[in-house]
């Protein structure tokens, strides 16, 4: 019998958090809620028995400590290259991943920044919820030039600018500059 996505999913967040914490030493981490449509729930919940466990980014640095940010269509300000992962691929290969489709960046990652365990409650019948883990990686470039290409993304992604700033623009998202302002995305 399979056991309540609750628990499972959970349980799948809380090992990841333990996985990197054992890797890259201590991070914040935060909880944060979302109440759903019955149908939305649904959605997630049959993306997350398909493999999907959550999101990554990537706070890539360059030698000089410049700081790499993309600029999406649909989206407020500049922010950190990343996005949800692939079944079977984890969040390190996600955020590697992500930096490369969206920014033309190769990157090693170095620590984690920040993590938020995502909670979903369906709005309807609240005892019914799940789990999802959002990071943000640490990164240093280690090849590649920031740059936008539409060949490498997605059909439905809109990257309009890649570069890399020594001061964070003014309508930068701040987790930019501090890892315990990020509220990730629904």
């Amino acid at each position: 019998m399979t056991e309540p996505i609750a628990v499972e999913s959970r349980r799948a967040a809380d090992e990841r958090v333990n996985t990197l914490r054992a890797r890259y030493g201590a991070f914040p981490t935060i909880q944060v809620t979302f109440r759903d449509d019955p149908e939305r729930f649904r959605r997630g919940v049959e993306q997350f028995r398909a493999g999907f466990r959550g999101a990554a980014r990537v706070r890539v640095e360059d030698d000089d400590g410049r700081v790499l940010l993309i600029r999406e269509g649909g989206r407020d300000g500049w922010g950190l290259p990343g996005g949800g992962n692939e079944p079977a691929e984890t969040l390190a290969e996600t955020a590697r991943r992500e930096a490369f489709e969206e920014a033309g960046v190769e990157t090693e990652l170095t620590g984690v920044w920040a993590a938020a365990r995502r909670r979903y409650v369906d709005r309807e019948t609240p005892e019914r919820r799940g789990y999802l883990l959002s990071v943000v990686f640490e990164g240093r470039r280690v090849g590649g030039q920031a740059g936008v290409s539409p060949e490498r993304l997605d059909d439905d992604e809109r990257v309009l600018a890649a570069d890399w700033f020594e001061t964070p623009p003014p309508d930068t998202r701040a987790v930019v500059a501090e890892p315990t302002a990020w509220r990730p995305l629904s």
